[in-house]
């Protein structure tokens, strides 16, 4: 990103978390200079991302404050719930939901299917809601593959075939609309950075969810590998030697004891049933969650190891990296609370003691609607950054 348009960005981030603000605060606030924000702004007006309002002063001169204009854009942000649903929320300038429509996706196998199944929804949201559809400037998806941002295609999808597949494109041929695409994990931490509590730039998101994968932001940026995919926490190797199988062909992973399925797996090996296919594995862990509230110690150990493997992978991670903020996303109040105990107690023993901060970390329950609003952030992070 360029100093132009990350003094851009950062402008219109500061300007919308605390609007309406005048220009001298503006300054003060995101640490630019007068004559950098006087050229921020004008520039800013000129695209129609922001007004001026000016409100009378019994002193003399009238104050000038600075808003977002919500109507100034309009994005789409679309996603696809466990159960098959398909997402999609029409969100203003401002980041704010204008309309939302949800379809039932039918049975699919092909990402080439798939990409049909988005450009109907995401075009019955636009017909029925308020906005024209000239007004759409972007459409923002996310999906819970292995994705590059940069080309649209989604590399790997578990549950489909087809990959490697240019969806964004085969979106964007359908709608005629600007199209882009990412991991959920790195849509949950867009959200998190926007709708988030605090707003903080300096972040590690953590989805501990069917799989487990991790996000950083820094310096109010999303990073991203260098071969443009988001890093792959789940799978740094927590047990080297003799470790659990994981689906990407390694052992030891993180993700092959602290997640859903793999807390399910092992509830399955212990049990002596088979496996759940994907479309069970929620409706499985309750009975596990309810094993272990019941006291079973057996599946209580279950949730006590994940917490703790999980925690001593996020000390390596403070250890290394030392984000100001570390958010923990589960879809489960239960796996909060049956991990929390011992996740805490081995990220204290685990990080070193100068970095040891017991308000780093929090937890937190996520829905679907943060998928949507994620998406929708990504394409406002472009419009705010280039339009």
């Amino acid at each position: 990103m360029s100093d132009q348009a990350y003094n851009r960005l950062s402008v219109l981030k500061k300007l919308r978390a605390a609007e309406p603000i005048s220009r001298t605060d503006l300054a003060q606030l995101s640490g630019l200079n007068g004559g950098t924000i006087t050229a921020i702004v004008r520039d800013l007006v000129e695209r129609g991302l922001i007004v001026e309002e000016r409100i009378g002063s019994p002193r003399g001169r009238p104050r000038v404050n600075l808003r977002i204009n919500p109507e100034g854009a309009f994005v789409v942000g679309a996603t696809m719930s466990d159960d098959g649903k398909l997402l999609a929320e029409i969100v203003d300038l401002r980041g704010q939901s204008v309309s939302s429509h949800v379809a039932d996706a039918p049975p699919l196998r092909r990402l080439a299917d798939l990409a049909e199944a988005f450009s109907a929804t995401i075009a019955t949201a636009i017909a029925a809601g308020p906005i024209p559809r000239a007004q759409i400037s972007q459409v923002g998806i996310g999906l819970p593959a292995i994705v590059v941002g940069e080309t649209g295609v989604v590399e790997l999808f578990e549950t489909f075939e087809g990959a490697p597949f240019a969806f964004a494109e085969a979106i964007e041929r359908d709608l005629r609309i600007p199209t882009r695409i990412d991991n959920n994990n790195n849509i949950l931490a867009r959200s998190e950075h926007w709708f988030g509590d605090g707003g903080v730039d300096d972040f590690t998101l953590v989805v501990f969810d069917l799989g487990l994968g991790g996000t950083r932001y820094q310096a109010g940026q999303l990073l991203i590998g260098s071969h443009g995919i988001e890093a792959e926490f789940g799978h740094t190797k927590i047990v080297p030697e003799g470790g659990r199988p994981c689906h990407c062909g390694g052992r030891g992973c993180l993700q092959a004891y602290s997640s859903v399925s793999a807390i399910v797996f092992q509830a399955c090996e212990l049990r002596g049933e088979p496996r759940p296919g994907i479309d069970q594995l929620r409706r499985r862990f309750a009975d596990v969650v309810d094993a272990a509230q019941a006291g079973d110690p057996d599946m209580a150990e279950l949730f006590a190891r994940a917490g703790r493997l999980l925690g001593r992978g996020l000390a390596n991670h403070v250890n290394m990296q030392d984000p100001e903020r570390i958010v923990v996303l589960a879809k489960s109040r239960e796996l909060i609370d049956l991990v929390a105990a011992p996740f805490f107690a081995a990220l204290h023993e685990d990080t070193l003691p100068v970095l040891r901060d017991g308000d780093r970390v929090t937890f937190k329950q996520m829905d679907d609607s943060s998928y949507a609003r994620g998406a929708a952030a990504m394409v406002l992070e472009q419009l705010y950054q280039f339009r």
